[in-house]
């Protein structure tokens, strides 16, 4: 696992999260470790004298703007933005989810989102 891509991930989810909520808003980040027993995994892993893999599972949860339904399918888009002026002040280059998917795919993980909608 490269920690300094994961890092990157991470730091970017959170900082989409205070940009798309508002003053008083409420941003929670909960990062656990789930560790299984290497001896099933495969052999190829078996193999470097591993004793256990892990999943590593990220969740930043926010009472922010949220995504209009239309919108769920561009989330990860390169350049993706949405209501850019209006909800980040025109900052962001949309580049952030989509390096970051790229990241977890390479670390053969999954990343999504949920969204309600459209909070304002």
């Amino acid at each position: 696992m490269d920690v300094y891509k994961v890092d990157q991930v991470i730091r970017n989810l959170i900082t989409n999260a205070i940009k798309f909520t508002g003053s008083g808003g409420v941003i929670d980040v909960k990062i656990s470790c789930q560790l299984q027993d290497a001896s099933n995994a495969n052999s190829i892993i078996s193999k470097m004298g591993v004793d256990a893999v892990g999943v590593l599972r990220v969740e930043v949860t926010d009472n922010g703007a949220g995504i209009d339904p239309a919108d769920h399918s561009k989330v990860f888009g390169e350049f993706s933005q949405f209501n850019r002026n209006e909800l980040q002040g025109g900052g962001g280059s949309g580049l952030g989810l989509w390096i970051s998917r790229r990241i977890i795919h390479m670390h053969k993980g999954h990343m999504g989102f949920v969204s309600a909608g459209r909070g304002l």
